[in-house]
């Protein structure tokens, strides 16, 4: 198609922002919110995640772009977005389109993502996602998407002490239409390559010129390209095995660069570029995010999400069912919570069929142990 590499079209974009935004990079979101206690659930995914958040903030733009402007020190306008967003407006794409701009916050209980050491036994790095409490004065860098999911989970906006925006200007003149597979025709200067995807592999059911065999071919490779190609290469990392240190200039959440000696590098991919990594994989927990306040409204719960997916605490009529922990009592006092109905679930996937295409896991509503 002729995409040349962001960085490799524009080397002179500024480092300490490549910095920033790679600090604000988490990946995706996993959590066991209900443990060792079985409750009936109806599991929903979402199609196609990465690919479907890409093209609702236009990443498409920026990976084509002749040039990505920084637009610094917009935060008075990140906070009037902030206090002006109604979780009804996440429906609307246009919302999204918004989405593409880094935050500098002090946490002060705020749901955010944040790596620490939670495990003594491993002693490893690991990202959760916390009420967040911070002393530091200067503030740590997220992606706007991970923000917007704390506001919609907390109902408050954080402490916004900076924000910065990127912008796409232009098209690369190189693009050239091609063919995927030999027969899907994408043409990179009028159409979003990631919504190709997406519409391919949902029309593969329907098409009568292939067999079961060539489908499920396609589908598995439609998958693997996108996600590779909307995620994947942007966030590409390649450790380098050395027997001794090497000294590496490090930009990240110090608006000065320090210099540091680590016994393995990493060297960024071709395509790497942090700022559209960390926007995906922000976007992708406030998709979850979403759900998980439309479930909320309802009274609801899940008993666990990951990536792109939740399994919905429910039954075919709703109520209570029992649960250690549950704020709710069944009539022999046993601790429960509530369960929705599966009604009701349906009723929050057609909300999200209107912007998202949001697939029912096995798509015929019915509660799964």
């Amino acid at each position: 198609m002729g995409v040349k590499p962001i960085l490799e079209r524009q080397p002179d974009f500024p480092k300490e922002y490549l910095g920033f935004a790679q600090s604000a990079f988490f990946g995706g979101r996993t959590s066991a919110h209900i443990r060792k206690s079985p409750v009936p659930v109806v599991y929903t995914d979402f199609l196609s995640m990465y690919p479907t958040v890409n093209s609702h903030m236009n990443l498409w733009s920026f990976v084509t772009a002749r040039k990505i402007e920084v637009v610094e020190h917009c935060q008075a306008e990140i906070e009037a977005f902030l206090r002006n967003l109604e979780p009804n407006d996440l429906f609307d794409t246009a919302a999204w389109k918004r989405l593409t701009a880094f935050v500098k916050v002090i946490p002060d209980g705020d749901v955010l993502p944040s790596r620490a050491k939670y495990s003594s036994e491993t002693n490893d790095w690991q990202v959760a996602v916390n009420h967040l409490y911070s002393s530091d004065s200067e503030g740590l860098w997220f992606s706007l998407p991970d923000v917007v999911a704390s506001v919609l989970l907390t109902g408050r906006v954080p402490k916004v002490v900076d924000a910065f925006r990127i912008r796409a200007h232009g098209t690369i003149p190189e693009l050239e239409p091609t063919k995927l597979g030999g027969t899907i025709k994408v043409d990179p200067r009028q159409q979003d390559f990631f919504r190709v995807v997406i519409e391919e592999r949902k029309s593969l059911s329907s098409r009568t010129d292939l067999s079961k065999v060539e489908k499920d071919r396609l589908d598995k490779a439609l998958k693997v390209l996108a996600n590779a190609a909307s995620y994947g290469i942007y966030a590409e990392m390649n450790r380098q095995e050395k027997e001794d240190k090497v000294k590496v200039t490090c930009h990240g959440i110090d608006a000065e660069p320090f210099t540091c000696r680590v016994s393995h590098p990493d060297v960024p991919g071709e395509y790497c570029f942090p700022p559209l990594a960390a926007l995906i994989t922000g976007a992708a927990p406030l998709m979850l995010a979403l759900l998980e306040h439309c479930v909320s409204e309802l009274g609801g719960t899940y008993a666990m999400e990951d990536t792109d997916s939740m399994a919905i605490v429910a039954t075919e009529r709703g109520g209570l069912v029992p649960c250690k922990g549950g704020v709710h009592r069944m009539k022999g006092g046993q601790e429960a919570v509530k369960a929705l109905s599966w009604k009701e679930v349906s009723r929050d996937i057609r909300s999200f069929r209107t912007a998202q295409p949001l697939s029912d896991g096995g798509s015929r509503i019915k509660p799964q142990d």
